[in-house]
């Protein structure tokens, strides 16, 4: 995936100074109930909620910023599939179409088919309103963002507008999408679909979470929470049994972290936590277990001509693997096989993100991109504890908005393009 993709809508960084990060909290009253999200923690959700109602400073950059996203999103209409321009094979513009990023005409083709791959450069024709990736992320963020400002204000008026995102994306017969991906990352003249697409899903975990969280705001009733708990089992399935399903689950990279990251986390969202077990699972002993030498390196993820990227961007998928093994009772964060384990793959990263110029490792671009550790090191913190990862998060240089293609395409509808992803990070996974 493109560096643009991975991450979306990374703001800026730095908004928090490291004294603040890791230092000391005020007192404030007892937790009250924590709400039942699935990646993120209630717990500090609530934590977070709080410290804001106090006027704490260290938040006030976050909060702020999502209040600004969330304002601008009021004003959107809701993404939908049915929106694009292109209609996929099957005659039906309910089915979720995308295209390669890494595939560009053959220039020494009239026609320019079949495409060949350039990996690591991006196709900014894959990334428009003709298709739907973009507009997925940006109905993940956008259901977040408003979930989340409900969240620490209360005012209805974004737990409404996040109800319609839902309901247009997955509920509403005139524009929801088909639980599949038949036509994902499809690549022009080679083939009409790819398991590989399945890597477009990887931000549903937001819509569970606004989901979890809207319920408590009466936008959704008890009927649509259920039908959206069966769009999930029913892509689940699509995931488990379909021959693209398969071969994405059988990628040895990032790819099959996903998947069973994506696997794990419907199955807790509509119930089978049998499944989400049996998945975790699998993520330690076929994933992190196979996929992270004992120095911590990825081996899979350094062969990319983005190789930092890619390596947090796997680690990524880990640690949301690990908290759900929270969830069923594997210990992921601890779990070493023959000394390998996922805190030797964030060990590894961290001190490269500090310093970024002592990277090993040919990037395509001169600067490796840091702030994608930014919610592994918030996430370690959380697990481990001892203050390092908070300082080292807080550490992380100041960079700029990574997310050209989110911008772009917003322009062409004249949406404003939330913003919030990496400020969130901070809000979500408050240091305590």
């Amino acid at each position: 995936m493109n560096k643009t993709r991975t991450r979306l809508a990374h703001g800026t960084k730095g908004i928090l100074a490291a004294a603040a990060i890791v230092g000391s909290l005020c007192s404030l009253p007892a937790l009250a109930a924590a709400p039942a999200v699935i990646t993120m923690d209630g717990a500090y959700l609530e934590l977070a909620r709080q410290r804001i109602a106090a006027s704490e400073p260290t938040l006030k950059p976050a909060y702020d910023k999502l209040l600004q996203d969330a304002n601008a999103v009021l004003g959107m209409e809701p993404e939908a599939v049915t929106r694009k321009k292109i209609t996929p094979p099957s005659g039906d513009k309910h089915d979720y179409l995308s295209l390669a990023p890494y595939w560009w005409p053959d220039p020494s083709k009239a026609d320019g088919l079949p495409y060949i791959q350039r990996d690591g450069e991006f196709n900014p024709s894959s990334k428009n309103s003709d298709t739907d990736s973009v507009r997925m992320q940006l109905m993940c963020l956008g259901t977040q963002t408003m979930s989340l400002a409900w969240y620490f204000t209360g005012e209805q008026k974004y737990a409404k507008k996040g109800a319609e995102f839902i309901r247009a994306w997955f509920l509403d017969p005139a524009t929801r999408m088909n639980p599949n991906l038949n036509f994902g990352q499809a690549v022009m003249g080679r083939t009409n679909g790819r398991g590989i697409g399945l890597i477009d899903t990887r931000n549903m975990w937001m819509v569970i979470d606004a989901v979890q969280l809207l319920q408590a705001s009466g936008e959704l009733s008890a009927k649509e929470v259920a039908d959206m708990k069966q769009w999930f089992k029913d892509f689940t399935g699509w995931m488990l049994n379909s021959d693209l399903g398969i071969e994405e689950f059988i990628a040895h990279n990032n790819h099959g972290t996903f998947y069973d990251m994506q696997v794990a986390n419907y199955a807790l969202f509509f119930g089978d936590t049998a499944l989400a077990k049996r998945t975790v699972q699998r993520g330690v002993d076929l994933r992190i277990a196979s996929q992270i030498s004992i120095e911590g390196k990825q081996y899979a993820e350094l062969e990319r001509t983005t190789p930092f990227h890619y390596s947090a961007f796997n680690l990524d998928a880990m640690t949301n693997i690990a908290r759900y093994g929270e969830q069923v009772k594997v210990n992921v964060w601890n779990i070493r096989d023959k000394g390998r384990g996922l805190r030797n793959g964030i060990h590894y990263m961290m001190p490269f993100a500090l310093k970024p110029q002592t990277w090993p490792w040919k990037e395509l671009k001169d600067n490796a991109e840091t702030e994608l550790m930014l919610p592994v090191l918030l996430r370690a913190e959380r697990a481990y504890g001892g203050g390092a990862y908070a300082s080292a998060a807080a550490a992380l240089p100041v960079t700029t908005l990574n997310t050209q293609e989110i911008i772009a395409y917003a322009k062409t509808i004249n949406t404003p393009a939330p913003t919030t992803l990496n400020t969130v990070d901070r809000l979500i996974w408050p240091v305590k």
